[in-house]
Protein backbone atom coordinates (compact mmCIF):
# COMPACT_ATOMS: atom_id res chain seq x y z
CA UNK A 1 0.00 0.00 0.00
CA UNK A 2 1.62 3.23 -0.67
CA UNK A 3 1.78 6.47 1.15
CA UNK A 4 -1.07 8.09 -0.74
CA UNK A 5 -3.15 4.97 -0.19
CA UNK A 6 -2.60 4.63 4.02
CA UNK A 7 -6.03 4.77 5.55
CA UNK A 8 -6.15 7.65 7.73
CA UNK A 9 -7.98 6.70 10.95
CA UNK A 10 -6.40 8.61 13.69
CA UNK A 11 -5.18 12.38 14.22
CA UNK A 12 -1.56 10.91 14.28
CA UNK A 13 -2.16 9.34 10.27
CA UNK A 14 -2.94 13.40 9.81
CA UNK A 15 0.25 14.30 11.29
CA UNK A 16 2.45 12.03 9.95
CA UNK A 17 0.89 12.32 6.15
CA UNK A 18 1.77 15.74 6.54
CA UNK A 19 5.57 14.60 7.92
CA UNK A 20 5.63 12.78 4.72
CA UNK A 21 4.32 14.94 2.29
CA UNK A 22 4.77 19.04 2.66
CA UNK A 23 2.60 20.16 -0.13
CA UNK A 24 -0.04 18.78 2.15
CA UNK A 25 1.32 20.48 5.40
CA UNK A 26 1.22 23.65 3.40
CA UNK A 27 -2.24 23.43 2.08
CA UNK A 28 -3.74 22.04 5.79
CA UNK A 29 -1.46 25.58 7.25
CA UNK A 30 -3.30 27.57 4.26
CA UNK A 31 -6.72 26.14 5.20
CA UNK A 32 -6.87 26.19 8.73
CA UNK A 33 -5.50 29.99 8.57
CA UNK A 34 -8.25 32.79 8.09
CA UNK A 35 -8.17 35.85 6.23
CA UNK A 36 -6.77 38.01 9.44
CA UNK A 37 -4.13 35.52 10.49
CA UNK A 38 -2.89 35.27 7.11
CA UNK A 39 -2.80 39.49 6.88
CA UNK A 40 -1.22 39.50 10.02
CA UNK A 41 2.63 40.32 9.24
CA UNK A 42 1.41 42.88 6.57
CA UNK A 43 -0.77 44.65 9.47
CA UNK A 44 1.87 44.46 11.88
CA UNK A 45 4.58 45.78 9.11
CA UNK A 46 1.85 48.93 8.68
CA UNK A 47 1.89 49.18 12.83
CA UNK A 48 5.40 49.24 12.58
CA UNK A 49 5.45 51.99 9.87
CA UNK A 50 2.57 54.08 11.82
CA UNK A 51 4.76 53.90 15.31
CA UNK A 52 8.14 54.92 13.18
CA UNK A 53 5.95 57.90 11.70
CA UNK A 54 4.07 58.81 14.88
CA UNK A 55 7.73 58.55 16.99
CA UNK A 56 9.29 60.89 14.30
CA UNK A 57 6.52 63.34 14.87
CA UNK A 58 7.01 63.29 18.58
CA UNK A 59 10.30 63.31 18.42
CA UNK A 60 9.73 66.61 15.64
CA UNK A 61 7.52 67.87 18.38
CA UNK A 62 9.68 67.68 21.30
CA UNK A 63 12.43 69.34 19.06
CA UNK A 64 9.80 72.41 18.07
CA UNK A 65 9.37 72.73 22.01
CA UNK A 66 12.65 72.79 23.25
CA UNK A 67 13.14 75.59 20.69
CA UNK A 68 9.71 77.18 21.73
CA UNK A 69 11.34 76.86 25.74
CA UNK A 70 14.53 78.31 24.29
CA UNK A 71 12.86 81.25 22.38
CA UNK A 72 10.88 82.20 25.37
CA UNK A 73 13.61 82.16 28.09
CA UNK A 74 15.36 84.60 25.32
CA UNK A 75 12.39 86.31 25.19
CA UNK A 76 12.32 86.68 28.97
CA UNK A 77 15.90 87.55 28.92
CA UNK A 78 15.49 90.32 26.45
CA UNK A 79 12.39 91.53 28.28
CA UNK A 80 14.54 91.71 31.81
CA UNK A 81 17.52 93.57 29.69
CA UNK A 82 14.43 96.17 28.33
CA UNK A 83 12.68 96.86 31.97
CA UNK A 84 16.31 97.38 33.39
CA UNK A 85 16.73 99.17 30.45
CA UNK A 86 13.55 101.47 31.02
CA UNK A 87 14.64 101.61 34.98
CA UNK A 88 17.55 103.31 33.88
CA UNK A 89 15.84 105.46 31.43
CA UNK A 90 13.28 106.56 34.36
CA UNK A 91 16.15 107.57 36.50
CA UNK A 92 17.77 109.70 33.93
CA UNK A 93 14.51 111.31 33.11
CA UNK A 94 14.07 111.77 37.18
CA UNK A 95 17.40 113.09 37.24
CA UNK A 96 17.13 115.85 34.14
CA UNK A 97 13.58 116.59 35.78
CA UNK A 98 15.47 117.12 39.07
CA UNK A 99 18.29 119.50 37.65
CA UNK A 100 15.59 121.13 35.75
CA UNK A 101 13.98 121.92 38.54
CA UNK A 102 16.71 122.94 40.84
CA UNK A 103 18.08 125.02 37.69
CA UNK A 104 14.37 127.07 37.68
CA UNK A 105 14.17 127.16 41.14
CA UNK A 106 17.44 129.03 41.07
CA UNK A 107 16.19 131.05 38.09
CA UNK A 108 13.72 132.07 40.49
CA UNK A 109 15.32 132.94 43.33
CA UNK A 110 17.94 135.35 40.98
CA UNK A 111 15.15 136.54 39.85
CA UNK A 112 13.50 137.08 42.92
CA UNK A 113 16.22 138.51 44.80
CA UNK A 114 16.99 141.05 42.24
CA UNK A 115 13.44 142.32 42.70
CA UNK A 116 13.56 142.33 46.21
CA UNK A 117 16.97 144.18 45.90
CA UNK A 118 14.90 146.77 43.66
CA UNK A 119 11.78 147.39 45.99
CA UNK A 120 13.80 147.50 49.56
CA UNK A 121 15.37 150.71 48.23
CA UNK A 122 12.09 151.78 46.60
CA UNK A 123 9.97 151.21 49.93
CA UNK A 124 12.58 152.92 52.12
CA UNK A 125 12.44 155.63 49.95
CA UNK A 126 9.07 155.83 50.21
CA UNK A 127 7.96 154.87 53.04
CA UNK A 128 6.11 157.80 54.36
CA UNK A 129 3.85 157.77 51.19
CA UNK A 130 3.13 153.96 51.50
CA UNK A 131 3.30 153.66 55.25
CA UNK A 132 3.24 157.06 56.82
CA UNK A 133 7.19 156.50 58.40
CA UNK A 134 9.70 159.26 58.71
CA UNK A 135 13.29 158.77 59.13
CA UNK A 136 12.88 154.90 57.18
CA UNK A 137 16.02 153.18 58.02
CA UNK A 138 16.74 149.80 56.17
CA UNK A 139 17.01 147.12 59.47
CA UNK A 140 16.97 143.78 57.91
CA UNK A 141 17.36 142.19 53.83
CA UNK A 142 17.78 139.17 52.52
CA UNK A 143 19.27 140.67 49.73
CA UNK A 144 21.08 143.83 50.98
CA UNK A 145 23.71 144.76 53.49
CA UNK A 146 21.96 146.09 56.37
CA UNK A 147 23.12 146.95 59.94
CA UNK A 148 21.40 143.63 60.79
CA UNK A 149 19.35 145.54 64.04
CA UNK A 150 16.26 142.78 63.67
CA UNK A 151 18.36 139.86 65.03
CA UNK A 152 19.82 141.95 67.89
CA UNK A 153 16.51 143.49 68.43
CA UNK A 154 14.69 139.62 68.58
CA UNK A 155 17.95 138.40 71.00
CA UNK A 156 17.50 140.84 73.63
CA UNK A 157 13.43 139.72 73.75
CA UNK A 158 14.43 136.15 73.32
CA UNK A 159 16.83 137.24 76.27
CA UNK A 160 14.57 138.43 78.30
CA UNK A 161 11.70 135.79 77.78
CA UNK A 162 9.57 138.38 76.34
CA UNK A 163 9.55 135.85 73.02
CA UNK A 164 10.71 132.13 72.12
CA UNK A 165 13.69 131.15 70.13
CA UNK A 166 11.36 129.87 67.42
CA UNK A 167 9.37 133.44 67.34
CA UNK A 168 12.89 134.91 66.79
CA UNK A 169 13.70 132.39 64.39
CA UNK A 170 10.33 132.98 62.41
CA UNK A 171 10.84 137.30 63.17
CA UNK A 172 14.35 136.82 61.48
CA UNK A 173 12.86 135.14 58.21
CA UNK A 174 11.24 138.13 57.02
CA UNK A 175 11.77 139.40 53.91
CA UNK A 176 12.27 143.19 54.45
CA UNK A 177 11.93 145.61 57.92
CA UNK A 178 12.36 149.31 57.93
CA UNK A 179 11.96 151.48 61.38
CA UNK A 180 11.29 155.17 61.30
CA UNK A 181 9.09 156.94 62.96
CA UNK A 182 5.23 157.66 62.69
CA UNK A 183 3.58 161.38 62.83
CA UNK A 184 3.42 161.31 66.71
CA UNK A 185 7.16 160.40 66.93
CA UNK A 186 6.65 157.32 67.79
CA UNK A 187 9.18 154.53 67.12
CA UNK A 188 7.04 152.31 64.49
CA UNK A 189 8.59 149.26 62.17
CA UNK A 190 6.96 147.95 58.58
CA UNK A 191 7.17 143.96 58.04
CA UNK A 192 7.21 142.69 54.65
CA UNK A 193 7.43 139.93 52.43
CA UNK A 194 8.30 140.50 49.27
CA UNK A 195 7.53 138.13 46.15
CA UNK A 196 6.68 138.32 42.03
CA UNK A 197 3.46 136.56 42.63
CA UNK A 198 2.02 137.19 45.99
CA UNK A 199 -0.32 134.90 47.44
CA UNK A 200 -2.34 133.85 50.61
CA UNK A 201 0.76 132.26 52.63
CA UNK A 202 2.84 135.62 51.83
CA UNK A 203 -0.24 137.71 53.76
CA UNK A 204 0.62 135.30 56.86
CA UNK A 205 3.74 135.35 57.49
CA UNK A 206 3.47 139.32 57.23
CA UNK A 207 0.76 139.62 59.58
CA UNK A 208 2.20 136.75 62.00
CA UNK A 209 5.95 138.22 62.02
CA UNK A 210 4.67 141.39 62.72
CA UNK A 211 2.84 140.24 66.31
CA UNK A 212 6.24 139.14 66.92
CA UNK A 213 8.44 141.67 66.22
CA UNK A 214 5.72 144.56 67.32
CA UNK A 215 5.14 142.16 71.42
CA UNK A 216 9.50 141.84 71.40
CA UNK A 217 10.37 145.54 71.01
CA UNK A 218 7.03 146.76 72.22
CA UNK A 219 6.40 149.45 69.40
CA UNK A 220 4.28 149.20 66.59
CA UNK A 221 4.69 146.92 63.19
CA UNK A 222 2.88 147.31 60.63
CA UNK A 223 2.39 144.23 58.36
CA UNK A 224 2.75 144.95 54.75
CA UNK A 225 2.84 142.55 51.74
CA UNK A 226 4.73 143.81 48.10
CA UNK A 227 4.47 141.65 44.36
CA UNK A 228 4.91 142.64 41.18
CA UNK A 229 1.02 140.44 40.90
CA UNK A 230 -1.26 139.87 43.94
CA UNK A 231 -3.76 137.51 43.83
CA UNK A 232 -7.13 138.58 44.03
CA UNK A 233 -7.93 136.16 47.36
CA UNK A 234 -4.72 137.27 48.60
CA UNK A 235 -5.60 141.03 48.20
CA UNK A 236 -9.24 140.34 49.90
CA UNK A 237 -7.71 138.13 52.72
CA UNK A 238 -4.87 140.89 53.41
CA UNK A 239 -7.65 143.43 53.56
CA UNK A 240 -9.38 141.39 56.49
CA UNK A 241 -6.15 141.02 58.17
CA UNK A 242 -5.07 144.86 57.95
CA UNK A 243 -2.37 144.09 55.90
CA UNK A 244 -0.68 146.85 53.53
CA UNK A 245 -0.79 145.67 49.75
CA UNK A 246 1.44 147.14 47.30
CA UNK A 247 2.48 146.51 43.66
CA UNK A 248 5.70 147.18 42.14
CA UNK A 249 5.91 146.08 38.47
CA UNK A 250 8.67 143.74 37.78
CA UNK A 251 10.79 145.40 35.20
Amino acid sequence: MTAANTPIATFQDILDAMARNPELEAEMRRRLQDEELRNLPQTVARLAQSLEELTAIVTAMVERQDRMEADIAELKDGQTRMEADIADLKDDIAELKDGQTRMQGTLNRLSGADYERRIARSLRRNALNYFGIRNARLIHSVVLPNNNALPDLMDQAFESGIITAEEAGQAERIDLAIDGHNDDGDACYVIIEASITVNISDVTRARDRSRIIARATGNHAIPAIVGAAIRDEARQYAAEQGVITITIPEE
